[in-house]
């Protein structure tokens, strides 16, 4: 719509002047404003020009009223010589005198407010009524010497031919004066027409100019900012390598600058970084073939190592029970040792041969029916000697009414003994306790203690691979840290969470939740 108006030229030229946005905006309103002071100067002359002819008009209508009243006095002056003439009283001659002192005064003010083409007017009929004045003194001393008689005709005709010029020229001048007034009028309703013309022509320009410099500026603005929409559009897409062009030379045109040059870096930017994703995904292949290699080769040696250790303790089993012959006295405690120290070596040996098949996708769960009563008397049985010789009370609180659960029980059963395992090493006093509810179609496995205790800020860390709390902990206590992190990924491919609340010198409650029928309803 833009281009084919005839402004599109004006955006332009007003996009191309090297000026600030707030110099254009300031520029604009000056120029409204300096037409709207145009306009009110102009309203201004108008009303000043009006004002004048409305005093001329006003003066015109004192002017029609004088000569009106002046042609009254006259009338009123013929009308008494008449009078006179016929009564030869002298009292008719005082009204002449006093019509002819009205007569003067009007005309005198006449005279000096008429315009100059009908000064001489006034002055034939002041010279004319001067005549008719001196006819009225031949009357009044005719009429003294009693002899009006005698002079009573031709007085007269003197008198009338006298009225008769003072009344045509006095007729001149009120139809003068009135055609003046009427000129006078009609200049007035022709000015304020003109007032009213120029006021509309001012105002309409005004809404014009306003319109214009609002519709100039505000596409001088709009085509930049909506040049920068796509742009940034492109540059959320990721096309980094696209380019603003604007013509402003203002703060638009140096904000596209701006951000060509953002895209110029985030293009060289975005370069490295596929680079760099480039050689960090063939890191990562390697990185995984050299933890899937190690893996297998865990559990191909913890399968290797776990034979000879399982012959190294069945003979040290069948020593220490005489099948070779009565054992020696200093023998016993020896071989005991080895049988307690092979024990914990095939232990870790297991751990880390079930880490390895964790890691390398080859651990497969035996998921079967099973009593959850029946895991946690066989996890209490297996570690109740050790709780004996700590002195501490392990217990367990199994609900009656449990239904049969479905899940790999061996694995459940090795969680549990790691989670009551570590509660009972750290344990110096107190109890360890083992508790199952079933809460919805979850079964939640709780082991507490009374023991050492976590800090808050290792509570994040102790499920994590050959990790432990502290390094005075492991050489008080022993242990690889691989217990929690097994038992972690156990529950986790049974569907379940495990997590642990723990205060240090108060003890600790590990619980895990595992799905009441896992497996079911799974595709």
């Amino acid at each position: 719509m833009l281009n084919r108006s005839p402004f599109a030229w004006l955006v332009l030229r007003v996009a191309h002047v090297r000026a600030s946005v707030h110099t254009k905006l300031l520029v604009a309103f000056l120029i409204i404003t300096a037409l709207f002071i145009a306009m009110a100067l102009a309203s201004l002359l108008l009303l000043a020009s009006t004002t004048e002819q409305s005093r001329l008009l006003d003066e015109a209508h004192e002017r029609v009223a004088w000569s009106q009243q002046s042609q009254y006095a006259l009338a009123r002056q013929m009308h008494y010589t008449a009078l006179a003439l016929l009564s030869r009283d002298e009292a008719a001659i005082e009204r002449i005198l006093r019509e002819n002192n009205r007569f003067n005064e009007t005309l005198a003010k006449l005279d000096t407010a008429t315009a100059a083409g009908q000064k001489g007017l006034i002055d034939q009929i002041r010279a004319q009524q001067d005549d008719a004045m001196g006819v009225v003194a031949d009357i009044a001393n005719a009429i003294r010497d009693n002899k009006l008689s005698d002079t009573t005709a031709e007085l007269l005709r003197r008198e009338e031919r006298l009225d008769e010029q003072i009344a045509l020229r006095m007729g001149q001048l009120v139809a003068a004066e009135q055609d003046r007034m009427t000129r006078l009028r009609e200049s007035v309703n022709a000015a304020n027409r003109r007032s009213l013309i120029l006021t509309g022509v001012f105002a309409v320009s005004a809404m014009l100019l306003a319109w214009l410099c609002g519709f100039v500026i505000s596409w001088s603005f709009i085509l930049p900012v909506r040049e920068a929409h796509v742009f940034l559009g492109d540059v959320a897409a990721g096309n980094f390598g696209r380019r603003i062009s604007v013509p402003n030379r203002d703060e638009f045109g140096t904000l596209a600058d701006r951000m060509n040059h953002m895209s110029m870096q985030l293009q060289r930017l975005a370069e490295g970084q596929r680079q760099a994703a480039a050689a960090l995904g063939d890191l990562n292949e390697q990185l995984s073939r050299a933890s899937q290699a190690k893996s297998e080769f865990l559990a191909n040696m913890s399968h290797e190592l776990r034979t000879p250790m399982n012959a190294i303790l069945g003979f040290s089993e069948m020593m220490i029970d005489g099948i070779y012959g009565e054992v020696p006295q200093a023998l016993e405690e020896p071989l005991t040792d080895i049988q307690v120290n092979g024990r914990n070596l095939l232990r870790l040996i297991n751990d880390v041969l079930d880490l390895s098949k964790i890691e390398a996708g080859r651990m497969e769960l035996a998921l079967e029916d099973y009593s959850v009563s029946d895991v946690v008397q066989t996890v209490r049985s297996s570690l109740r000697s050790i709780a004996a010789e700590k002195g501490l009370a392990f217990t367990a609180h199994v609900p009656e009414d449990l239904p049969v659960a479905r899940g790999d029980s061996g694995r459940l059963t090795q969680c549990l003994t790691n989670l009551a395992g570590n509660a009972l090493k750290f344990t110096r006093q107190g109890s360890v306790d083992i508790a199952v509810e079933l809460a919805g179609d979850q079964l939640v496995y709780c082991v507490a203690d009374t023991g050492i205790g976590i800090a808050a800020e290792e509570l994040d860390n102790i499920f994590t691979e050959f990790r432990q709390v502290d390094t005075t902990i492991t050489r008080e206590f022993g242990g690889t840290g691989l217990g929690l992190s097994i038992s972690k990924k156990f529950v986790e491919r049974l569907g379940g969470r495990i997590w642990v609340e723990s205060e240090p010198g108060r003890g600790s409650r590990f619980m895990f939740s595992v799905p009441l029928r896992a497996g079911e309803g799974l595709s």
